[in-house]
């Protein structure tokens, strides 16, 4: 990520290099050295990456140096930046009045910044000699490739082929919902992570008989680390009529039980809880008073859990389903789709070798939804028999969720550009589970820096691009598409995927994800980790889990 730094900083350094006015005199020239180093430094990050991932503690420490001088380099050139434009607001007599009187303060800012850019030189020639030290190969930089794939750019970006495999298991729990017993009971659904035990509730939660079986429909994804009140204000904000978010906020935990214990009294309701960690959480949520009333009305609790105790555990009548994974056949059936699209077969030669390459790797997937998906999405960007042969020589020995997550990487690794990896990392800020607004994301993607000027393309048709090929390798999950023009309007982040970003982006200093519950950080710390740049604080009460799309 030291790179994304360096360039996103390159971007803004050109920008104020080019338009040279005598209001920045000396500095601009300052400026123009500074972006002649930070162009030299760019080309070892490539081969540094390489050497970090590998373990090598201090091509760690070399590369966070080159992130943080990165980040100060931005900061003094903001401030310049700021200094004109500032000075062009007002024009005319006034204005120049204006101008004269903030002369003083303006050439002490002005000095100021100027000293900060040599320091930063200086500190930036320090790092690069260090580099001959650590023998990191300066000419190991490769220019970014550019996107390429959107001749059809929206096709295969749907999720609904993540469902294939679970036709039965869909209705055996609609069943289950919305018939049998009239007493409260409860669905547990129970895999592994990556298994599709989510995409299956939020596909049962959205189904036509679901909506019109229960009159009041409750979703909650239950965080490792969560507070009972949060989780309460969340359902109360569900199912209460009107805008009463701030006097929600004001209560407590027996009152916000009371109001959903009478709320739900006078209905049929579902309440899914989704990825329940802890054996007591029912309990918990109704540890104060009852907020789950049992009225015979047939209301039904449906919970996701990766574990069997946790299951069992639930003091009511309870059938408990335990999610199998993909068969050989189906394991295909996904895989296939990601992988050979059906928009690139025509143009694929010797597709009879690629499927019978693909059949030994969709095998390796051990009948995992979301490995056969990731594995798929990245194999379809590179459709060459060398490639496919080279992932399956090189399959990690590892099994199920550490499996999983050297997918991840190598997907993250063949994103085309180093701009793009930032986008993806920057979606681990959201809270799990969060549907995720594209126009919204775009937005604060651009304002970061990490959308490039590309010819021909707006920075809006370039993130949007960004968005689809996260999309194409199923990084991010399609929540919803315009009918009008094709465009991806909602996404979400697997939990797997969010993780090992939120990891990736702790330990390269990218963003830290601060718990509400904890205070601490939700990704695994590096001993050599340096202050973050950014910070995400995610309080569970400060959003809306919007399951329905």
């Amino acid at each position: 990520m030291a790179e994304s730094a360096v360039s996103a900083v390159l971007g803004n350094l050109g920008n104020l290099a080019v338009r040279k006015t005598s209001f920045l005199c000396g500095v601009t020239h300052e400026v123009t050295f500074l972006k002649d180093e930070l162009m030299r430094l760019q080309g070892y990050l490539k081969d540094a990456d390489s050497k970090r991932r590998s373990g090598n503690a201090s091509v760690a420490i070399f590369m966070s140096q080159i992130r943080d001088a990165a980040y100060e380099a931005e900061n003094v050139i903001e401030a310049a930046e700021y200094m004109k434009k500032r000075s062009r607001i007002k024009k005319g007599f006034m204005g120049a009045i204006s101008r004269y009187a903030h002369l003083p303060s303006d050439l002490t800012t002005l000095h100021k910044v100027g000293v900060e850019i040599r320091r930063v030189r200086r500190k930036l020639s320090e790092i690069s000699q260090s580099a001959d030290h650590l023998k990191i190969d300066f000419s190991s930089h490769v220019a970014d490739e550019y996107l390429d794939d959107y001749g059809l750019m929206h096709q295969n970006c749907k999720d609904d082929v993540v469902m294939v495999g679970f036709e039965n298991e869909y209705n055996e729990i609609v069943d289950k919902l919305v018939q049998a017993e009239n007493m409260l009971s409860v669905v547990s659904i129970i895999a592994m992570g990556g298994a599709g035990k989510t995409t299956l509730a939020r596909k049962l939660y959205t189904s036509s008989e679901v909506k019109q079986h229960f009159g009041a429909l409750i979703w909650v994804t239950i965080s490792q680390k969560f507070k009972v009140v949060d989780l309460l204000k969340e359902i109360v904000k569900q199912i209460s009529t009107g805008d009463q978010s701030r006097k929600i906020d004001d209560m407590n935990e027996c009152e916000l039980g009371k109001k959903i214990h009478d709320i739900l009294m006078q209905k049929r309701y579902l309440v899914v809880l989704d990825d329940v960690w802890e054996t007591d959480t029912w309990e918990q949520l109704n540890r104060t008073i009852k907020a789950f009333p049992d009225a015979a009305n047939c209301s039904r609790v449906l919970l996701t859990t990766r574990k069997e105790d946790v299951a069992n555990h639930v003091e009511m009548p309870t059938h408990v389903h335990a999610l199998k994974c993909l068969d050989e056949e189906k394991s295909w059936l996904l895989f296939s789709t990601k992988a050979l699209p059906s928009y690139k077969r025509p143009d694929i030669r010797d597709l009879d070798m690629f499927e019978k390459l693909g059949g030994k790797l969709a095998r390796k997937c051990n009948g995992l939804p979301l490995a056969l998906a990731v594995l798929g999405g990245y194999l379809s960007k590179n459709l060459n028999t060398q490639a496919w042969s080279d992932v399956l020589s090189c399959w990690p020995s590892t099994k199920d969720t550490k499996m999983m997550r050297s997918i991840i990487a190598r997907s993250y690794k063949d994103l085309p550009n180093h701009y793009l990896r930032s986008c993806m990392l920057y979606i681990s800020a959201f809270p799990e589970d969060m549907i995720i607004s594209v126009s919204v994301l775009i937005n604060l993607w651009v304002a970061e820096g990490f959308i490039p000027d590309t010819p021909k393309c707006t920075l809006e048709e370039t993130a949007r691009k960004y968005v689809t090929e996260l999309a194409q390798r199923s990084l991010v999950q399609v929540v919803k598409t315009s009918g009008v023009y094709g465009w991806i309007l909602k996404i979400r982040i697997h939990d797997i995927i969010r993780d090992w970003c939120i990891e990736e982006a702790t330990q390269d200093g990218f963003l830290d994800v601060t718990d509400e519950t904890t205070r601490g950080k939700v990704g695994a710390l590096s001993c050599h980790t340096l202050i973050s740049y950014r910070s995400s604080f995610q309080n569970s009460s400060a959003f809306t889990y919007d399951t329905s799309g």
